[in-house]
């Protein structure tokens, strides 16, 4: 399971980045916002903490849309992606986007039926927002997740859906069904890491280890 980090913090990204689990940095406007900062300046310092980075891309015209995702896959070619919106618009630019060589994500895809058009105009992954789902009475997070990973399966797809790993029942759950790829707070990797089990077997062996260092 692929596994990016939900933040556009420099300092957050260094830290966590370090842990040598995720693929890279994934945002939407809410997590840049919060930098306060020119997001092409955010971008270019980010960019040198992380091998791939998604940013998210406003909702608008394709001529719009399509210029701030230009202007911020230039940053760097190689390791910048977008997340798009899947506006009729987005459908559009994702299009575009793929046929140039870049790489698009489908952000705000609330059903399986809207999953399927955005792999047809070129989406590698989807951002389902699974949340947004299940506080709109549509179904449970989960099972319009497993719905498109279903579908995905099916139709032997070559598209990942990446969805919020809020605790590690989500983790296991999803990884479980076929889910290939989750986006994860740094709060909630910190939580995730921190397993008293683990610690307490490594208390255990101290004494040991002392005893074998004395023989070194």
């Amino acid at each position: 399971m692929k596994f990016w980090l939900a933040t556009a913090n420099t300092t957050e990204a260094e830290e966590l980045l370090s842990l040598g689990v995720f693929e890279g940095i994934i945002t939407n406007p809410t997590i840049v916002a919060k930098e306060e900062m020119n997001p092409v300046k955010l971008f270019k310092a980010l960019c040198s903490k992380a091998d791939s980075l998604y940013y998210q891309i406003g909702d608008g015209t394709f001529d719009a849309m399509m210029g701030e995702a230009d202007r911020m896959v230039s940053i760097d070619p190689n390791k910048m992606r977008i997340k798009v919106p899947a506006t009729p618009a987005g459908l559009r630019v994702i299009r575009a986007l793929t046929e140039q060589g870049s790489i698009a994500m489908a952000t705000i895809v609330p059903t399986a039926p809207l999953m399927l058009l955005a792999v047809a105009a070129g989406a590698i992954a989807i951002a389902p927002y699974s949340r947004m789902i299940q506080q709109a009475g549509v179904s449970s997070k989960i099972e319009e997740v497993l719905r498109m990973q279903q579908i995905i399966d099916a139709q032997d797809l070559d598209v990942e859906i990446c969805t919020g790993l809020y605790n590690v029942t989500d983790l296991s759950f999803y990884a479980a069904h076929g889910v290939k790829s989750g986006f994860i707070f740094p709060n909630d990797i910190r939580a995730f890491i921190q397993q008293p089990l683990v610690q307490e077997a490594c208390d255990a062996y101290r004494d040991d280890l002392s005893h074998i260092k004395s023989f070194v």
